[in-house]
């Protein structure tokens, strides 16, 4: 009997499954992905790979999370301040940074952090930066209004010095999130994604069941 939506299919897995109760990696069939992972059993995957999208969609936990590389630590791309700005309307701001960045666009939302902020120990978003809320009458954040080269025109006053960051969020890129390496995922939890590969802990009577999707 055929299928009138692919909905469920790409989106529940039902392009194929593959059980793994060793410590051996899991790899999807040609011109597919991991979408879902389901755990028999409490365990941790001692490798999840993303299919990385970069600017072009979103990202997902991945035990290779570096503060370069996973999309949602760092938002789409991070600017290093150098401390210099320019009052140019009086309520619009405009911070340099140390080189150009051709991600950042008008209209991201930023966050103020810290350079010495890690992927392991999150980051430390500046007082000054209010939370972004993105719809509805409580909307609030510091918006992109102009880029030209090194100097980006915000929306609202912040004051970075030399040791602060500006961390530049898009449709695709949240930012905080930390790297999943010895992560434990509980009994009959079910993750949802893009991953190319995953490989669990051995587990005789346990393992994962992998989805597979477009």
């Amino acid at each position: 009997m055929g299928q009138n939506s692919t909905e469920v299919a790409y989106g529940f897995g039902q392009m194929g499954s593959v059980y793994q109760n060793l410590a051996k990696p899991v790899y999807p069939p040609t011109d597919h992905v991991i979408v879902a992972i389901q755990f028999i059993r409490s365990n941790i995957l001692t490798a999840l790979h993303t299919e990385t999208l970069d600017t072009y969609g979103p990202q997902f936990v991945t035990t290779e999370a570096t503060e370069a590389t996973d999309g949602n630590y760092l938002g789409v791309t991070e600017a290093v301040c150098t401390g210099a700005r320019t009052t140019v309307f009086a309520t619009n701001d405009t911070v340099t940074i140390s080189a150009a960045d051709p991600k950042i666009k008008v209209g991201q939302y930023v966050l103020l952090v810290n350079t010495t902020d890690t992927i392991n120990a999150g980051l430390s978003v500046d007082a000054e930066t209010p939370t972004p809320i993105y719809h509805g009458p409580s909307q609030a954040g510091v918006k992109v209004l102009k880029v030209n080269g090194v100097n980006i025109t915000l929306s609202a006053v912040l004051t970075p010095t030399s040791s602060q960051n500006l961390v530049f969020l898009d449709d695709y890129h949240g930012a905080g999130g930390t790297s999943t390496v010895g992560t434990s995922y509980p009994t009959g939890m079910i993750i949802y994604g893009r991953w190319t590969m995953a490989t669990p802990t051995a587990d005789a009577d346990g393992g994962i069941i992998c989805y597979f999707g477009k």
